[in-house]
């Protein structure tokens, strides 16, 4: 009976098909693998999203974070931020690189510390970063976006400050531990690097060792 049934499915495939092991019958049908390939990326998305506990949409931003925070790592270690406060007590320090590659953070009361990687490309790419006003509309767009949650009009500068790298280690490729001394003050901070915000932020000695 097995083989009776066996044989009936096997008239109704191609004859080329018949005897082939299930992988060679897979290009026999390019339609039905083309499907199955172009499934793979969005399989491994998935997949990394769960990895890193990150939105399935935020992935590629994600790596993209990353890339540049190896790529500029060294840049980072001697960066010296320009630092302003606006009116709503949102603290906001801006860095650049020789490259071009600039890294913004943001510190708003009641929310995470967030970091944030725009390359030059992008910079060139997006004619509504204006960096002649670095806390402009189209920053306080991306800050809305990552959940600080202000206008475009609530950014009025009311004070300046200066903050700089003492130390600086990448435990692994998605952590981040640096000393950083803000107007006299140093803090230690663990950078999630995947998710774009600073985890655990405390006081300490300026001779902390990011060890």
């Amino acid at each position: 009976m097995s083989n009776q049934r066996i044989s009936g499915i096997g008239s109704l495939l191609p004859a080329r098909a018949i005897g082939k092991k299930w992988w060679q019958k897979l290009f026999i049908y390019p339609t039905f693998l083309g499907a199955l390939l172009g499934a793979i990326p969005t399989g491994i998305d998935l997949y990394k999203s769960v990895q890193y506990d990150i939105g399935f949409s935020d992935v590629k931003h994600a790596e993209e974070q990353r890339r540049l925070w190896i790529k500029n790592f060294d840049c980072t270690q001697n960066m010296s931020y320009q630092q302003v406060k606006t009116k709503e007590e949102i603290a906001v320090q801006v860095g650049a690189c020789p490259n071009g590659d600039v890294l913004i953070e943001v510190a708003a009361p009641q929310s995470d510390r967030i970091l944030e990687w725009i390359s030059l490309q992008r910079l060139r790419s997006e004619a509504s970063l204006s960096w002649l006003s670095p806390i402009g509309t189209a920053h306080a767009a991306l800050w809305n976006q990552r959940g600080v949650g202000v206008s475009p009009t609530a950014f009025t500068r009311t004070a300046q400050g200066s903050a700089d790298i003492v130390c600086q280690t990448m435990k692994d490729q998605t952590k981040i531990v640096r000393i950083v001394r803000e107007n006299g003050i140093c803090y230690r901070e663990e950078i999630e690097v995947l998710k774009g915000k600073i985890a655990n932020r405390t006081q300490v000695s300026c001779s902390t060792t990011c060890s």
